[in-house]
């Protein structure tokens, strides 16, 4: 029995100093979660490395550290008193070692052109915010766009210890954009990936685009971030991409009548477009009978995507040109009809319409570009 009570004596000796750790280890974690601090929390687990709280310390030592207390609104409005009235912007919070900064991501202000993207820099000081830096991106290629402006939400997303800022912007013009865009504070690397097309939205969307994305001319497509803005277009499902052929197609009339607004009325000159052999206008081409011949050129009408089309032949250049291009006649009886196309001599494309009982012709002269109608 003697024996019994001294084994248990000895027990209960040797649990005293693992029950007073225990004891002392958690006040230690109560105090120091009622004040957190990166000071405490390292007190802590210098203290106790392999305590049970070691994995909740240092979680709550990153927030301290690395996540922002700033909702999307609290960041606009910081960085809105700090910006010109009327500045097109979005605001993303971010933390980094315990520093408060937020970027104003903007699509107007002073000397910024339509291919560039502003990023301003504001941190948070001991008494108030102010600007810390400014950086003009060179953004998507803005050729015939003529306003742009935010759609869709913004994200922060880690990569390897580094912080992207996700935004969207869409750009307005006779081909509109979809741009989907990254910037990385930590490194000022800035990419982006655009979709054109034609605008096909209905109702009240506020935006759906029928048209490619430029993943063909994008370079550094091996960096992860760069991979997940094609992928974010790519599984956007207001942007229908369409097969290049017909992409290059309309590329192609949507220049043509963008270049040649009033060549239904009171156009004298005319601006033509080489086409990309891999334009669904070179392949309908290829398949037309009864193409016109001059010793020059020769010239095909026919209708496709929507509009009647004249794409003709320069044999001396072997190219392909959009010569002519219209809506495609609906109604032949009340709406002019482009009929057919002869011509006059080696340069002179003759142009007949019926319109009604009426009928009259237009001259394309396929050298000098310039038309005359009669």
């Amino acid at each position: 029995m003697k024996k019994l009570l001294f084994a248990a004596l000895l027990l209960l000796l040797c649990a005293a100093p693992l029950s007073a750790q225990k004891k002392a280890e958690t006040k230690l974690y109560d105090k120091t979660i009622a004040a957190p601090s990166v000071a405490a929390f390292d007190k802590f687990l210098k203290k106790y490395p392999s305590s049970v709280y070691a994995a909740d310390i240092l979680a709550r030592k990153d927030t301290l550290l690395n996540i922002t207390p700033y909702d999307e609104a609290q960041a606009a409005a910081i960085a809105g008193a700090l910006l010109p009235a009327g500045t097109e912007f979005r605001a993303i919070a971010d933390r980094r070692e315990a520093v408060d900064r937020i970027y104003a991501i903007c699509l107007s202000g002073e000397g910024l052109a339509l291919d560039q993207v502003r990023i301003v820099t504001i941190v948070k000081g001991r008494s108030d915010w102010t600007q810390e830096g400014v950086y003009d991106a060179p953004a998507a290629d803005a050729e015939g766009m003529t306003a742009r402006a935010f759609v869709d939400g913004t994200s922060v997303v880690s990569i390897r210890g580094t912080r992207y800022l996700f935004f969207h912007y869409l750009m307005e013009g006779a081909q509109p954009a979809y741009v989907a865009a990254a910037y990385a504070p930590q490194t000022d690397e800035f990419g982006c990936v655009s979709f054109r097309g034609k605008d096909i939205r209905s109702g009240g969307e506020p935006y759906r685009l029928s048209g490619r994305s430029d993943e063909a001319l994008l370079s550094g497509m091996d960096r992860p971030w760069m991979r997940l803005l094609l992928k974010d277009i790519q599984d956007n499902p207001a942007l229908e991409q369409i097969p290049e052929n017909f992409y290059l197609t309309d590329a192609a009339i949507d220049w043509w009548l963008t270049q040649n607004p009033d060549a239904l009325t009171t156009a004298t000159h005319m601006k033509f477009n080489i086409l990309q052999p891999e334009s669904s206008l070179v392949e309908e081409f290829a398949n037309v009978k009864g193409k016109k011949n001059s010793s020059k050129y020769t010239a095909a009408m026919f209708d496709h995507r929507g509009y009647t089309v004249i794409v003709v032949y320069q044999k001396a250049d072997e190219n392909y040109v959009l010569a002519w291009a219209e809506p495609e006649c609906q109604d032949h009886y009340r709406d002019r009809l482009l009929n057919s196309i002869a011509f006059d001599d080696a340069n002179t494309l003759a142009m007949s319409y019926y319109h009604g009982n009426r009928t009259f012709k237009y001259r394309l002269n396929l050298t000098s570009k310039n038309l005359r109608r009669n």
